[in-house]
């Protein structure tokens, strides 16, 4: 007979298996999809910077912030202001991350979860990648809680990842020239990995071959993303021959554009001695297959209160409103409900394209004022709450 279990001993399983659910918690939580490109091989000359985040914080907005010299544009979670996931300040500095546990070296106390503090503190004292590079020496020393992939790009038109762990990274360029690695993706693991926690090599996969496709026909840029790689939800073959859920269901946990991807966030940086005011972020506070994405500019000196309210983002909340409409299981998108909205989505978007191109041309020529910034941002915010609406009354009104 197996003698029972001391008090003791119960709270050491509760606490082992608390634990485990955590971590295995936490690994779905955080997952994302990012990528970024050298401004000499994108179809329009500027840099690329791309994160798809994954979080079960629902509520995002996006935030303005200066401090002396800095000012940054970052998303947030609704209300708070001490994290950035993704931004970019005024010398056309951006980054974003996505977590690579697997750069925790073994038998190490490794620490985590302050990526989101790294990454403002980065904005507001780096101004080019070498400068982000000295910042990751300076604290090898002492140590960071971070075991992510940051993805940088700055006013030159560079772009590189580093995979960092709390005492040591790796640096990886791209280059301006399309036979070499002109482009990187990451998703949650690391190329210099310390152990085997690293997932989401099908959406590394994914991901790889659609920038590649974009590479190769001459449509490598931000629109191509937005409109496309974020919102992919794709599946190999193998994956949809063993799902048991009817054709028009698709589950998204292993999709580019998942259950759990709550913004997007793309900058389209400048070439190397442009105007750095003209980079330009593209925020998308929604899963991006239901949501569309409006630009931002540091310069503004704001962002549209439609993205960031003391009550939350209005925008993001009918973002959700309808994802929510499209999602009758937790992971498994309605694909004919997606298709019913679609072209107005489309519609919508390619209008705020249109619309963003014109206006920046005229920028480059007359050197607009903040005001004038801050009042087209308030207007594409307003083209994106009209076209979010009108996708919530059809899919209310079925």
């Amino acid at each position: 007979m197996q003698p029972k279990p001391d008090n003791k001993m119960k709270r050491t399983i509760l606490t082992f298996f608390l634990s485990l659910f955590a971590m295995l918690g936490n690994r779905d939580i955080q997952a994302c999809t990012t990528g970024l490109a050298h401004s000499g091989v994108t179809s329009n000359g500027h840099a690329l910077l791309w994160k798809n985040r994954d979080s079960r914080f629902k509520d995002n907005e996006a935030a303005f912030f200066r401090h002396a010299d800095f000012s940054f544009i970052g998303i947030i979670n609704a209300n708070d202001t001490t994290q950035i996931w993704a931004g970019v300040n005024n010398h056309g500095f951006a980054i974003m991350n996505a977590e690579s546990r697997d750069m925790a070296v073994p038998d190490e106390n490794t620490r985590y979860d302050d990526e989101g503090y790294l990454m403002k503190e980065a904005l507001n004292k780096c101004t080019t990648i070498d400068d982000f590079e000295a910042m990751l020496k300076t604290s090898n020393a002492s140590g960071r809680k971070v075991t992510s992939n940051f993805g940088v790009i700055d006013a030159t038109g560079s772009a590189a990842f580093f995979e960092t762990g709390n005492h040591e990274y790796f640096r990886f360029d791209t280059y301006s020239t399309s036979d070499k690695e002109s482009f990187l993706v990451r998703a949650n693991f690391a190329h210099k990995a310390r152990s085997g926690k690293g997932y989401g090599r099908i959406r590394y996969g994914r991901a790889v071959n659609l920038l590649r496709n974009a590479l190769e026909n001459g449509n490598l840029n931000y629109k191509y993303i937005l409109s496309v790689v974020s919102k992919d939800i794709h599946l190999p073959d193998s994956i949809l021959a063993a799902d048991t859920n009817p054709a028009d269901m698709r589950k998204t946990r292993d999709t580019v554009n998942r259950y759990r991807t709550v913004s997007c966030a793309v900058f389209n940086g400048v070439g190397n001695g442009e105007d750095p005011r003209f980079t330009t972020f593209w925020c998308t506070l929604g899963e991006p297959v239901v949501s569309i994405s409006v630009p931002l500019w540091v310069f503004a000196g704001n962002v549209p209160s439609q993205m960031d309210s003391t009550s939350g983002s209005p925008l993001n909340k009918t973002f959700r409103k309808i994802k929510r409409q499209l999602y009758p299981d937790d992971d498994c998108i309605d694909l004919d409900q997606v298709n019913r909205i679609q072209h107005i989505l489309y519609k919508g978007q390619k209008k705020i394209f249109r619309k963003t191109e014109k206006v920046l041309k005229e920028w480059h020529r007359h050197n607009p004022t903040p005001e004038e910034v801050s009042r087209f941002q308030d207007q594409m915010a307003a083209i994106a709450v009209q076209t979010a609406q009108k996708v919530l009354d059809r899919l209310e009104n079925k």
